[in-house]
């Protein structure tokens, strides 16, 4: 009977340190699961305010200059390491003119004196790398830089074929005073843009952040009156109206088979005796990096560069002030 007693408390002490047992798993399962349930943490980057490289080094040329888009490309070269990550490096033209060099239609352009179609790449590459040397001033020379931490996979590293991560990253630098100036930082698939699009939002911001209140000489409400083009409907007339404030400028206009206007805000930037006129809305037709309207004042007259059709709109036309 003792034994049969000894034998009842085995038995119920061993499935109760079972049951102990499988409370201790199912409360393991469960904080495991919660693990599971944290979300990754953020990419950490390492602060680009300052470029990681000189971009501008000879050694990352390594694959020679390449046009991007033709009417007008874009000479440009990219780089990739591993441990630094990749890099596209653009001359964007300050100048319409500048910028239509590099038109593949312009026959007096850099293309035009490249005979036929069997063009030599590495030529190419190098006479372009001579012109942009010699002419670097007329350039804003950007950078596109993916760090290597944005990426999680590399299918083709030279073509830049990458799989980014969710919070990835592009940093923007332009080369100014013989430094690398960080200008934006964009999340990568935010960027929608390429090409022109691209560059001009890019550098038009940066361009435009710092500018200063317009002097009060050219403050004040303005009109300004030009012929377009002939059609078979007759010719076409526009009218201009600026209103110009310390810090902010305002065209609307009315017109008779008139041109097409980029109407709304616009900002001003002062050069010497010439007040330069950039949009400054969401109309990506209408963004530019040149100036779209030149102001200019002579003794107490005004003049206005940039309106009306082919016909007049690198004349000089003077402006009435109420």
């Amino acid at each position: 009977m003792k034994n049969c007693i000894k034998l009842f408390a085995l038995l119920f002490l061993l499935n109760s340190c079972k049951n102990e047992t499988k409370e201790v798993r199912n409360k393991t399962a469960v904080k495991t699961q919660k693990n599971d349930e944290v979300k990754i943490p953020a990419t950490v980057y390492k602060d680009y305010t300052t470029a990681p490289v000189d971009f501008l080094d000879e050694k990352y040329k390594t694959y020679g200059f390449e046009f991007q888009g033709n009417s007008p490309s874009f000479p440009s070269y990219y780089f990739f390491d591993e441990n630094l990550g990749s890099f596209t490096v653009t001359y964007v033209g300050k100048s319409r003119l500048t910028r239509d060099y590099w038109d593949t239609d312009n026959s007096t352009g850099f293309f035009a004196q490249f005979k036929g179609n069997n063009k030599n790449i590495k030529l190419l590459s190098d006479r372009a790398d001579e012109v942009l040397k010699r002419e670097s001033n007329d350039y804003y020379i950007l950078v596109n830089f993916l760090p290597t931490e944005a990426m999680t996979e590399c299918f083709d590293c030279d073509l830049g074929d990458f799989k980014l991560k969710d919070d990835a990253y592009n940093y923007f630098y332009v080369y100014e005073n013989n430094k690398w100036v960080l200008i934006k930082r964009l999340f990568s698939r935010n960027i929608q843009k390429e090409g022109i699009e691209l560059f001009t939002d890019i550098l038009l911001s940066y361009k435009l952040k710092d500018s200063k209140s317009i002097a009060e000489e050219f403050q004040g409400k303005f009109k300004a009156e030009a012929d377009g083009e002939y059609t078979n409907d007759g010719q076409g007339h526009t009218t201009y109206y600026f209103t110009i404030t310390e810090n902010k400028i305002d065209l609307k206009y009315e017109a008779f088979r008139g041109d097409f206007v980029c109407e709304g805000e616009y900002k001003g930037i002062q050069n010497d005796t010439i007040l330069e006129l950039y949009y400054d809305r969401e109309d990506d037709r209408c963004k530019k990096l040149s100036p779209v309207y030149l102001i200019k004042k002579e003794e107490d007259e005004f003049f206005i560069k940039g309106i009306g059709g082919e016909g007049t709109i690198n004349d000089w036309i003077k402006m009435d002030k109420e």
